[in-house]
């Protein structure tokens, strides 16, 4: 056991004995710091985990008119859209879960009720086509103002009308 203790003195003691005489150790040394930022976007969801909300409210089974709702999101109206400042992003809409015939629909069971989503700034009607949006330099949010309007027609049963849109954004 004592050779092998003398074994590790040696071998320790002699790189002390080898450097030279008068060195000092390196008291400075830079290193880099850097990042890279790449184009993005990301849509807000509020709470539950989603973009937001359209409520047309509760209305009598009998109406035979159009009803307008916003989506209502995070304390405002629309879709919430963040980009990288100088991007371009396209933001499209499916036509949700109970479309046919080209038609949104809110259903019920079997029941349904047709609606469309309106875009604002005079953009008319959402259907499937691309949205396009600017994110100049500087400026990184942008809210997509959007609104349901629903088309009754004074003949349908009662129960909890719903459906899911699902939006895209690509850039």
């Amino acid at each position: 056991m004592r050779a092998a203790l003398a074994s590790v003195a040696i071998a320790i003691a002699v790189p002390a004995a080898i450097a030279p005489v008068g060195v000092q150790a390196q008291t400075r040394a830079d290193f880099s710091v850097s990042a890279r930022i790449v184009n993005g976007c990301a849509v807000a969801l509020d709470a539950g985990g989603v973009v937001g909300r359209i409520d047309f409210g509760t209305l009598p089974g009998t109406a035979s008119q159009s009803v307008e709702a916003d989506l209502l999101s995070g304390g405002g109206t629309g879709i919430a859209i963040e980009c990288t400042p100088g991007a371009t992003a396209s933001v499209s809409a499916d036509m949700g879960d109970h479309a046919s015939g080209g038609e949104r629909r809110m259903g019920s069971g079997t029941n349904h009720i047709a609606y469309r989503l309106l875009l604002g700034s005079g953009l008319g009607e959402w259907g499937t086509q691309p949205v396009m949006l600017s994110f100049p330099a500087g400026g990184s949010a942008q809210r997509l103002a959007l609104k349901g309007r629903a088309m009754l027609t004074g003949a349908h049963a009662a129960g909890r009308y719903s459906d899911t849109v699902r939006v895209t954004v690509s850039w």
